[in-house]
């Protein structure tokens, strides 16, 4: 492994719809007189680290002035402008920008040279150029005012928008309406496996009057939370997430001990998973969707899947051999796209392709070629621009967007429906919202993707256990969006995946849902007779195409509930597999219930 690609060396504590297609292809129609950018194919065998050309940095980098923000400037589209207004060139508002003192280009946004198979079968971009411009809001508002231009601020990404103080879909307590104490009180806890072991690195939140509290347990599974607004009397909840090894717990607050120290005790994933992970096991998800009635030849070869997320831990034995392109395009710009900071990538990435290596878990799409693109922590509206020519140069076939920004874009709506007309499948996750979805999950040509649960996949100890139905079998997560606009609902919940170090860990997410849809795009493309990447040519027909297998060879739940948009994709359904249905999914291949 290469310095650049690096791993995550942490030591676990414990073992489009037809309308949306449509109507991108209408968006794109919109870009008649956009001149192409020429240019060869990108080449192939490109290995690691590999250099993206578009991205032009000027002096200033990512920091700007004192009181001044970033925004991206662009001239509006010819087809878009209203009668009578001339368009204005780029490279004519690029050079007006850089006489202006009042604003400082950071970086253009250039489609690359380097043009990809489905960018020369669709040659005429939406999205134009993009200045990275750094300027008061004044200027930019006065900017805005220009019908000849798009000014939009750069958004930073994260994964699911954190709603504002005040109303809103979510609940927020505002602090300045707590009534803090004189002297904050300290909550000492240690977080104990069912196994005897000490849990580090541990994720824990006390939920109180005055908010959630947070801190995470050292090596000796301590944890010491400052309480400001509460004392130990007044939490209501506690919740634990491990990093790897364990399941997720919430509980109520443990009362101290005689030397003030409480104690929590998580469970195994052995204690369900009898051998895991020295054995490997089959999913939940991979069983609902019914993968694992498909021939064990269909691996998704040929298949070049992005993800673009937090980076991929290359240095987890079920990645290693799986990973091998990727590109850095957070602030960093060091080329550690094979070290995530956060886990959220090596989530996804396991369910898509983790190695068939008889241990731990398998990925869907195994033998598929995965590419590692790296947006968070740092990256903006800008980097995820620069990730899409990304994907047109190198002719990617899919792409997760597990990425979000809270405000539209009309210049990623752009870009994603360049990305679109190449033929390229974009799937996001819908979010993690309870209430709307979030972008780019909302746009044309891309697939939404919400979180289904199933009853009994978790212990009674699980944060999931707290909202589930009185019923037995599977439900919309309790975190899934309530739409509109949900195309699809995959296993989201008590999702066992790759973690950070070498373990292993139980988590939730749409982004998790996505990763199985993503997986199973990758084996239609591969092996569905009238999709293989061999035969169907690099345009957006191929993309909606797979979007109207997906969608119409879904399950849906029982009710109208609108969260489950289609229902749950079946696998042999939409390769046109006869196969008998287990009416248990969960327990059909022999695996365990996991108990309190």
């Amino acid at each position: 492994m290469s310095e650049q690609q690096g791993g995550n060396n942490v030591k676990p504590a414990g073992g489009g719809r037809g309308a949306k297609g449509a109507r991108a292809q209408a968006a794109a129609g919109e870009a008649g007189q956009q001149q192409p950018a020429g240019g060869a194919a990108a080449g192939e065998g490109e290995q690691r680290q590999e250099p993206v050309q578009q991205a032009q940095p000027q002096p200033g980098g990512r920091d700007v002035r004192a009181g001044w923000g970033r925004y991206l400037v662009a001239p509006r589209p010819a087809g878009l402008l209203g009668g009578g207004v001339p368009p204005i060139e780029a490279s004519a508002l690029f050079a007006l920008l850089e006489e202006d003192p009042d604003a400082e280009i950071v970086t253009e946004l250039r489609p690359s040279r380097a043009r990809g198979l489905g960018a020369i079968a669709g040659p005429h971009p939406v999205c134009p150029p993009v200045a990275v411009v750094a300027m008061p809001g004044e200027r930019a508002r006065a900017l805005a005012a220009n019908p000849q231009v798009v000014v939009e601020a750069d958004q930073p990404l994260s994964y699911t928008p954190v709603p504002p103080v005040g109303p809103g879909p979510v609940a927020v307590i505002d602090p300045m309406l707590a009534v803090t104490l004189e002297e904050p009180q300290q909550f000492t806890l240690r977080v104990m496996g069912s196994d005897g072991d000490e849990v580090a690195g541990a994720h824990v939140w006390a939920i109180g009057t005055g908010g959630p509290v947070h801190g995470v347990t050292g090596p000796d599974g301590l944890v010491s939370l400052t309480l400001a607004a509460d004392t130990p009397e007044t939490l209501q909840a506690l919740y634990v997430r491990p990093p790897s090894g364990y399941w997720p717990t919430r509980t109520s607050i443990p009362r101290p001990a005689a030397g003030g120290e409480a104690v929590v005790q998580v469970q195994a994933l052995s204690d369900a998973f009898e051998g895991f992970p020295g054995r490997a096991i089959t999913g939940w998800g991979v069983q609902a969707m019914r993968l694992n009635q498909i021939p064990p030849t269909y691996r998704g070869n040929g298949i070049k899947i992005a993800l673009l997320d937090s980076g991929v831990n290359t240095g987890h034995p079920d990645l290693k051999d799986a990973v091998h392109h990727g590109h850095d395009f957070t602030a960093t710009g060091n080329g550690a796209w094979g070290v995530d900071a956060c886990g959220h990538g090596t989530w996804c990435a396991g369910i898509i392709a983790a190695a068939d290596n008889r241990t731990g878990i398998t990925g869907i799409a195994a033998e598929a070629e995965l590419h590692a693109l790296k947006l968070f922590p740092g990256g903006h509206l800008s980097d995820l621009i620069q990730a899409v020519d990304y994907l047109i140069t190198r002719d990617i076939d899919i792409a997760q967007l597990s990425l979000a920004y809270p405000l539209p874009s009309q210049l990623a709506a752009w870009k994603l429906a360049d990305a679109h007309t190449a033929g390229i499948t974009l799937i996001a996750p819908a979010g993690d919202t309870a209430g709307p979805l979030t972008h780019p999950a909302t746009l044309p040509g891309v697939l939404s993707v919400g979180a289904l649960a199933h009853t009994g996949t978790y212990p009674p100890s699980s944060p999931l256990a707290a909202a589930q139905p009185p019923w037995p079998g599977p439900y919309p997560a309790p975190f899934t969006p309530t739409g509109p606009g949900v195309d699809l609902i995959a296993p989201g919940a008590a999702v066992i995946t790759t973690a950070l170090g070498d373990g292993y860990a139980a988590v939730d997410g749409t982004a998790l849902a996505a990763a199985h849809v993503t997986g199973l795009a990758a084996l239609l493309l591969a092996h569905h007779d009238h999709l293989r990447t061999q035969v169907m040519p690099r345009t957006a027909t191929r993309a909606d195409h797979l979007y109207q297998l997906l969608r119409t060879a879904c399950r849906p739940l029982p009710g109208t509930d609108p969260r489950t948009g289609a229902g749950i994709a079946d696998a042999p359904t939409a390769l046109g597999i006869p196969t008998s249905w287990q009416a248990d999914p969960y327990t059909a291949a022999g695996h365990t219930r996991p108990s309190a």
